[in-house]
């Protein structure tokens, strides 16, 4: 494994890791970017991503983890834009440094919660992504929500009568000091805009894998919820899930980190080499960046 610190984008204000299998190897079997999951800089929560990063590269993937513009290491720029504007162009321009300098013959991206849904969107935007490896991004309570969501609750409080259960007293993380108003309340994306790009994705024949957590429990709880989320549509073979539901949305402990981690390297293990296999496109141009 080789690690280096890269500095990219267009005024160079984007400051990334990447992870390269060893050159003894041989060439790498495909590339992942990893997007910052919320105002957690590129070593992601509890270091998930380096983790991630450094297994990847026994697998013969590259990985490039970098902090999005304001974001630990990185400057702002491009002011004037919103949020979501800045953070395609980022995205962007992290994925035109990796093809420049690594030229990867499998593309994917990925990252987890509002990481997850920015790789989604930007994955909407570029046709050089393959595909997209989504943990605990956007669900939607389906029919069969409520009585499964209502059985674990019922077992919940018998176990919590019998003394085999007791609850965490909720964290005062996301409160500002002295306050019950929540510094960051994050808006999961909709059903009419995930449903627009999930369809544009599988259209383009790009793979789209989900990994949900027990942290998604308020709104995802089976594994085959997420056919139900999407009800009439044709995953037509590129659509995955992965259901961890004994895990927590980030993972404190070592050994929730590595469940979590092998999932994803089996996924990307998969995933790299459909997409490697896939017939090319002639030139991939992405869509510029939304203005």
């Amino acid at each position: 494994m080789k690690e280096q610190c890269c500095q990219f984008g267009e005024r160079g204000h984007l400051a990334g890791i990447i992870t390269e299998p060893d050159a003894a190897s041989g060439p790498p079997r495909g590339a992942l970017v990893l997007i910052s999951a919320g105002l957690v800089p590129k070593s992601g929560p509890f270091r998930l991503y380096a983790e991630l990063a450094r297994r990847l590269s026994r697998e013969g993937i590259v990985t490039l983890r970098f902090d999005l513009g304001g974001v630990g290491d990185s400057q702002p720029a491009h002011a004037g834009l919103t949020l979501r504007e800045r953070t395609a162009r980022d995205v962007a321009e992290a994925v035109d440094w990796l093809v420049e300098h690594h030229g990867p013959p499998a593309l994917v991206l990925g990252g987890l919660c509002s990481g997850a849904e920015d790789a989604f969107r930007s994955a909407e935007r570029d046709s050089r992504i393959g595909g997209v490896v989504l943990v605990d991004p956007f669900a939607y309570r389906t029919r069969g929500f409520l009585a499964r969501h209502l059985l674990h609750r019922a077992v919940r409080r018998a176990r919590r009568a019998l003394g085999l259960y007791r609850p965490i007293a909720p964290g005062r993380t996301a409160l500002a000091p002295g306050s019950s108003e929540r510094v960051v309340d994050y808006e999961y994306m909709e059903h009419h805009e995930s449903s627009r790009i999930l369809r544009e994705l599988v259209a383009r024949r790009s793979h789209v894998h989900f990994v949900y957590t027990g942290g998604a429990r308020e709104k995802f709880n089976h594994a085959g919820q997420l056919d139900a989320m999407f009800e009439g549509f044709s995953f037509d073979g590129m659509v995955t899930v992965d259901h961890l539901p004994a895990l927590e949305h980030t993972q404190l402990l070592a050994a929730d980190r590595s469940t979590l981690i092998d999932a994803i390297a089996r996924r990307l293990h998969w995933l790299t080499e459909a997409v490697s296999s896939a017939p090319k496109k002639s030139a991939p141009p992405r869509a510029a960046a939304p203005m």
